[in-house]
């Protein structure tokens, strides 16, 4: 049977876990608001190339611009993300450098 300072400890580890919870909700959010904040041009290249996969050359296609394009708009990108997340960068780079 456990004893109350088990189960304090138990509910204690509960509430720290729910903490931790809310807190990665919290920076995933940061990070959200900060790739929705970028320029639409910025923010569509960055977002096909990083989460869809799409080669610069696709995305061209896609937007009708040149690869040169693409590749200054995820350029531009990336470096407004630096200067807005720099805090949260060692957490990032895995996401955007996989």
């Amino acid at each position: 049977m456990p004893s109350s300072f088990d189960t304090f400890h138990y509910e204690e580890m509960q509430e720290m876990i729910q903490d931790m919870d809310f807190y990665q909700i919290k920076e995933l959010t940061k990070r959200i608001e900060e790739v929705t904040a970028l320029p639409e041009s910025y923010r569509q290249a960055f977002v096909m190339h990083r989460f869809r996969d799409m080669s610069y050359k696709e995305i061209a296609e896609t937007l009708e611009v040149s690869p040169k394009t693409v590749d200054y708009r995820i350029q531009q990108a990336l470096k407004q993300l630096r200067i807005d997340l720099k805090d949260y960068l060692p957490l990032l780079l895995p996401l955007l450098f996989p």
